[in-house]
């Protein structure tokens, strides 16, 4: 068992700003990530809830009226609400889809950002090399690591370029 270190470059932190997330939101996978974008930077409402809420009162008191007129009645005023609920649940949907259609350029940054630090899907340094860093930031890197490794436990470790 081993310690394992995620390096975090100083463009990438700033892209990553930029995007109005840290470092550990990546983490997540990136549809849970756009959803993330989307809802803080939405232009209208993108959940339906109040109308969801008004149809629901709505089939409840005409469930209560046809029940008084006759109880059979109360399976087929369910089956209506359920039938008007179906396409509003839907439309939500489509409506998320349409919102996220306009964030196509921070979907891209969000994919690059997670190539960099998840390659392949896969821990950073069980892909890239430490020569590149080596050469960027010399015997300073090695250090880092040496400083940030720790004898008995096992942690996830991020690095910062400052």
């Amino acid at each position: 068992m081993r310690n394992s270190f995620l390096i975090a470059e100083k463009r990438w932190k700033e892209k990553i700003t930029r995007l109005g997330f840290c470092v550990f939101d990546f983490f997540k996978p990136e549809q849970e990530l756009l959803v993330k974008l989307v809802m803080h930077n939405k232009t209208g409402a993108l959940k339906l809830e109040d109308e969801l809420e008004a149809i629901k009162h709505f089939y409840g008191e005409l469930k209560i009226k046809a029940g008084d007129i006759d109880k059979t009645l109360e399976q087929h005023i369910e089956a209506l609400r359920a039938k008007a609920i179906r396409p509003l649940y839907e439309l939500e949907k489509k409506m998320l889809r349409a919102e996220k259609r306009k964030y196509k350029d921070q979907l891209r940054q969000i994919h690059a950002i997670k190539q960099v630090l998840f390659p392949m899907n896969s821990l950073q340094e069980r892909i890239e090399n430490f020569m590149p860093y080596y050469a960027k930031w010399g015997s300073h890197f090695i250090d880092m690591i040496y400083d940030n490794s720790l004898t008995l436990e096992q942690e996830f470790f991020m690095l910062d370029e400052q």
